[in-house]
């Protein structure tokens, strides 16, 4: 096992300037999610709600793992002194957004939505705006993977399926940040939650859209671990691709229209069954070929 994680450090650990830059920032980032996670223990408040410490928690891990994951797209790619220009932007605005949402839970206010006080509504829109950097530094990043990619077939698979659903994401993000103003402008309070239509679950297909491609970069990872035939690979990667796409496609569906995502239409059901069923069904089976190639020999393919 301990060669295993030695080796799943090769693949991911930052070696240029720009990655370190951003290893760090995820790492504060997922320190401050951690201390934040003890004082919410201690303040023993409700985790759910408009003013919560589930939220410098939550956005903290989430910022920080996303960065981490672009430590390892940015493996995959050409080292370009310009790419400081993506990684800055990602690295300084992930850490700004949750400086923002932190500060506003230690002022015992809402971050999100909140439009009560000039001040308020002044960080309000400054999140708003750093959100649409960190939005084009993962635009960049997508279309430079798509243009010059230097990792495998199946790493790429996972890189552009994976920074495309980020992007999508966002989209749904800006939705939610919608209903949430139209929300506060009708009742004049900030909403605990936000859902589209009647019960639509906004949150999970955000969330799902996020972190797929930290999901499909550990299958590529583990891939590459005891590589396979290429082509077995790719095929491989294509499965657990399209399990995610579908899940996140249905849950994203079943959001839009309303609808618990508890309670989908039979077709989305049955969509979202067969991708999870289509990623788990890969998981295995790369997990172990790993775990039973483990203290082998094995060259690796990723950088």
């Amino acid at each position: 096992m301990s060669e295993i994680l030695r080796r799943v450090w090769q693949a991911v650990r930052p070696v240029t300037g720009q990655q370190r830059f951003l290893w760090w920032c995820g790492t504060l980032l997922l320190a401050s999610g951690a201390v934040h996670s003890v004082v919410a223990v201690v303040d023993w408040e409700p985790w759910w709600g408009a003013v919560t410490w589930r939220k410098p928690v939550v956005f903290a891990m989430s910022f920080g793992i996303l960065a981490w994951s672009v430590v390892w797209v940015l493996r995959q790619l050409p080292p370009r002194r310009w790419a400081w220009f993506p990684v800055g932007l990602l690295g300084v605005g992930s850490v700004a957004e949750v400086v923002m949402i932190t500060m506003q839970r230690w002022r015992g206010e809402a971050s999100h939505f909140n439009q009560d006080t000039t001040f308020d509504s002044t960080v309000w829109s400054l999140m708003g705006n750093v959100v649409v950097l960190v939005a084009l530094a993962i635009a960049i990043f997508l279309g430079w993977a798509l243009v010059r990619f230097e990792g495998g077939p199946a790493a790429r698979i996972a890189v552009v399926v994976g920074l495309s659903a980020i992007m999508v994401s966002g989209y749904i993000g800006f939705g939610m940040a919608a209903e949430g103003e139209a929300a506060f402008d009708a009742t004049g309070q900030v909403p605990s939650t936000v859902v589209f239509g009647v019960a639509g679950s906004a949150k999970l297909a955000h969330a799902l859209g996020m972190h797929g491609l930290q999901m499909l970069a550990l299958v590529a990872i583990g891939l590459g671990l005891r590589p396979p035939p290429v082509r077995a690979q790719v095929w491989l990667m294509t499965v657990a691709a399209a399990g995610y796409a579908a899940v996140f496609g249905a849950v994203t569906a079943t959001a839009y229209a309303g609808r618990a995502w508890t309670s989908p239409t039979v077709p989305l059901g049955l969509l979202a069954l067969a991708g999870v069923v289509a990623m788990l069904a890969v998981a295995v089976l790369v997990a172990g070929r790993v775990l039973s190639g483990a203290g082998r020999p094995s060259a690796d393919v990723l950088k």
